[in-house]
């Protein structure tokens, strides 16, 4: 988390230098584009490029989650409402 933290509060304070030099180090490239922008919206291209939302939630359901099969034996009297002795359920 420190790290996350520390290259929030230098892209918010606007700390150029200093942000730059954790970019480098942590292998983030930004674009031209990118390197204009300042304040929420570099923070915002600097995190979407660095910690990819999507491939972190990704991560997390497959940690985290049970399988199907697993999560069936549990789920099944929440979700099938006919007899639980059934050959279905």
């Amino acid at each position: 988390m420190d790290p996350i933290c520390k290259v929030c509060q230098a892209i918010m304070d606007g700390s150029v230098e200093q942000y730059t030099k954790m970019l480098i180090a942590l292998g983030v490239d930004l674009t031209q584009e990118d390197k204009l922008l300042s304040g929420k919206q570099l923070l915002k291209a600097v995190m979407s490029k660095w910690l990819p939302a999507a491939d972190c939630l990704l991560e997390m359901m497959v940690l985290h989650l049970p399988s199907p099969r697993q999560a069936q034996k549990y789920r099944t009297s929440y979700l099938y409402e006919g007899p639980q002795e059934d050959i279905i359920a």
